[in-house]
């Protein structure tokens, strides 16, 4: 399997769930792993961002030593074994930075009312090198230089392509939605856009679509857009006889 197509298939991973395992080195029990399930959003360089509360254990836990690790992997498998999964190890350091905050809260708004109660803060996994399984045989280190991506202002890009979507553009999300999902949803909104896929959001459920090829402008997003959206349209239009 070639570089480029396995660490896009990490990366999808990673996507499309929303949720794994924070291993943290315990204070308890010195010597011994801490594993606790934690919500999580990838941000565009790559990096993973974590909203927990100051007086958890796995906090303290980090507050001692900073190096942890995160496992994710599809909940809903029926063979977690033959199934793909994806461990990111980095450091973990406290951050303060509007732009992780407003995206943060756009896949989660429930977590918005923790910031009055249990003293929650935001820490960045600095990846430093990443662990992939896409099944058996499917095993790949991954080096921090070929996952994270340097980008520049890509919130702008994000931004202005998110509000042009949810604005101007339902019936396209919806055509991609029962294309790629098979559904039909009343309530659409697109929550993301980054280099790899989008977030869309139906009836409250977060769907992940990846691009086929990676961007790194607003033009070839677009670009990914448009042709799935004509994809989606010839698909689901009958022949005429």
């Amino acid at each position: 399997m070639k570089k480029q197509t396995y660490i896009s298939d990490a990366k999808t991973l990673v996507r499309q769930q929303h949720s794994g395992v924070l291993s943290t080195h315990s204070q308890t029990v010195e010597g011994y792993p801490f594993g606790s399930i934690v919500p999580y959003f990838m941000t565009p360089e790559g990096d993973l961002v974590i909203y927990i509360s100051q007086i958890a254990q796995h906090t303290r836990n980090i507050q001692a030593n900073h190096k942890v690790s995160m496992t994710i992997f599809d909940h809903l498998a029926d063979d977690s074994q033959a199934s793909g999964r994806v461990t990111v190890l980095g450091d973990a350091h406290l951050i303060d930075d509007a732009l992780v905050v407003q995206q943060y809260f756009s896949f989660f708004p429930q977590a918005e009312g923790y910031q009055q109660t249990h003293d929650f803060m935001f820490y960045k996994i600095a990846t430093k090198r990443v662990r992939y399984i896409g099944g058996f045989g499917k095993i790949h280190w991954i080096n921090k230089e070929d996952w994270n991506r340097e980008l520049a202002d890509w919130s702008k890009v994000s931004d202005g392509i998110v509000n042009h979507m949810n604005e101007d553009h339902q019936e396209a999300m919806q055509l991609l939605l029962s294309h790629q999902f098979n559904i039909e949803a009343k309530n659409i909104k697109m929550l993301s856009a980054f280099c790899e896929g989008v977030h869309v959001q139906a009836d409250n459920k977060i769907y992940y679509w990846p691009f086929d090829l990676p961007c790194i402008t607003s033009t070839q997003v677009r670009e990914q857009l448009v042709k799935a959206t004509h994809k989606a349209r010839a698909a689901l239009t009958p022949e005429a006889c």
